[in-house]
Formats: structure tokens, sequence, C-alpha cells
């Protein structure tokens, strides 16, 4: 539960008046647990407010009345006890005085404290409401790049199959090229044994040829 920030000053003195009226010790502690949290500062300043505004507790009265004899003798012997007293109380005064005086310094230290550790409570407070919300940016962004990277990842997927499938049609069309070649060099080869047997069949043409001529230039003989 955070602390809260502001204590009402009316709120706190109903509070310390019903905790009172119930019989529990009234002081800034139970009042800061009651109250659910605030400035133990403003508590203590709105505490000692509400002390010096309760009502006195009413002299006694209806008492029956004492003789006069009763009453002097009680008197004298008051006078001699305090007389006797006085001494030790004015010791004990000065004494008290001292350890009032050292309390309260004790006090202003530790309530000065208190009120630093508040203030230190109230940055820190802030520090982590900072770091926070920087800890969602972070966690948005981080969630951004994590998308990013599905879709970077989905894109490589394609580019690899892609390039598998260039790679799969570039070995298709080198091994056509080979098979081309391969066919060029059979055609290549059959051409020049064809040219060669063309050469040789002119040149046994050509002898043939020169044969015929030979033979129809022969004179016939008679026939008998």
């Amino acid at each position: 539960m955070a602390r809260r920030a502001v204590i009402d000053r009316r709120e706190l003195f109903e509070t310390a008046s019903t905790m009172a009226a119930e019989g529990k010790d009234v002081t800034a502690l139970a009042l800061l647990t009651a109250l659910g949290g605030g400035s133990l500062t403003t508590i203590y300043k709105y505490l000692a407010e509400w002390e010096a505004a309760r009502p006195k507790l009413a002299s006694l009265s209806g008492m029956p009345e004492v003789p006069d004899v009763v009453q002097n003798a009680f008197v004298s012997t008051w006078r001699v006890a305090t007389m006797e007293a006085a001494r030790e109380t004015v010791a004990v005064k000065e004494k008290a005085a001292e350890d009032l005086k050292a309390a309260q310094k004790q006090f202003d230290g530790a309530l000065e404290a208190i009120q630093k550790l508040e203030v230190e409570s109230e940055q820190d407070a802030a520090q982590i409401e900072a770091l926070k919300l920087r800890v969602s940016e972070l966690e948005a962004a981080l969630a951004v790049v994590g998308n990013d990277n599905s879709v970077l990842k989905a894109t490589t997927e394609q580019l690899r199959e892609q390039v598998k499938a260039q790679q799969l049609e570039l070995e298709r069309l080198h091994k056509g090229i080979q098979d081309d070649r391969k066919e060029r060099e059979t055609a290549i080869k059959e051409a020049a044994e064809l040219k060669g047997q063309a050469q040789a069949l002119k040149v046994q043409n050509a002898e043939l040829m020169a044969k015929l001529s030979e033979l129809a230039a022969e004179p016939k003989s008679p026939k008998p």
C-alpha cells in the first residue's frame, strides 16, 4: 500500500479522540497505523495541537467538609513537609528540566532524521516510478524488435528459398549448355567427317569422269 502524502488535521483529531475514548494510547506511531500512513512530522505537529486542545480533568467536588482543627493540623504538617521537600523539589525540577531539554533535543534530532528519511523515501519512490516507466519502454521496444526479427527471419527464409531455386535453375542451364556443347562438338565432328567423305567422293567422281572421257575418246573397233 502506498504511503499517504497528506494528513488532514480534522481527521487526525477525530482519530485521536476515538482512540482515547477506547482507552488506547494515543501516540504518533499508533496514529500512523490508524491513519494508514502519512508524514510523522505532520502527525507529531497535529498530535501536539490535539493534546493542547484536550479538556482538562475537572477538579474534584462534593468532598465532605473537614473540621478546622484537622485542617490547621494538616496545613501545619503540609507546610513543614513542603519546606523539607522544597530543596529536593528544586533539584528535581532542575534535573527534570535538564532531562526534558535533552529529551527535546533528541526528539528534535529524531524528528529531523525522520523528515529527511521521508524526503529520501519520496525521492526513491519517484526514481522507482521513473525506472518502472523506463522498463516498460524497453519492454515495448524489445517487443517491436522481436516482431522485426520475426519479419526478417521470414524474409530471410524466402530469400534462401529463392536463392536455392536460382541455384537449381543455374545448374540446369549449366547442364544444358554442357549438353549443347557436346551436341555441337558431335555435329562438328560429323560435319568434318561428311566433308571428308564428300571430298573423297568428289575426287572419285573426278577420276571416274576422266576415265569416262578417255573411254569416249578411244576409237571404236569394227565389229566382225
